[in-house]
Parts: C-alpha cells; sequence; structure tokens
C-alpha cells in the first residue's frame, strides 16, 4: 500500500471522529511515513511498517476520551 492509499483509507475508518482529531492523526502519520523513506525504506515498506490501517484506527478511537466522540455523534446529528 502506498503512502495516499494509506492516508485515504484511515480517514475514511475515522471519518466519525472530530475533523479536528482526523487531521491530527492524519498529519501524524503522514510524517512518520515520510521519516521512514527519508531513512531509506520505500514507500511500501515505510507504510508495512506500521502496522495495519484497522489496528491504527482501532487504537485512534481508543485514544478520544468518549465525551468528544459523543458530542462530535450529537453535532452530527443536528
Amino acid at each position: 500500500m502506498n503512502k495516499l492509499d494509506f492516508i485515504l483509507t484511515l480517514r475514511g475508518r475515522l471519518e466519525n471522529l472530530p475533523q479536528e482529531d482526523v487531521e491530527d492523526r492524519l498529519r501524524f502519520y503522514m510524517e512518520m511515513i515520510e521519516d521512514r523513506m527519508e531513512e531509506g525504506l520505500s514507500e511500501e515498506d515505510a507504510v508495512a511498517e506500521l502496522g495495519t490501517v484497522e489496528e491504527i484506527a482501532a487504537q485512534i478511537i481508543a485514544e478520544i476520551p468518549l465525551a468528544k466522540l459523543v458530542k462530535e455523534r450529537v453535532k452530527l446529528k443536528r
């Protein structure tokens, strides 16, 4: 998987989170991939080292406070 595919897939998995949190996390993972590429890894290898999108999305969702998630859900319903 290349960087663009990874970021787009991750964005899709995080679509119900607050947009600010999603953008912060996407920037973080883009920087991680770029750092690994600067160290000599190919784009695909740099992405593969991060783990699966599903694992990363689950970890990100677990880190978001429940109150913030509820607030975002209420905002989306309005």
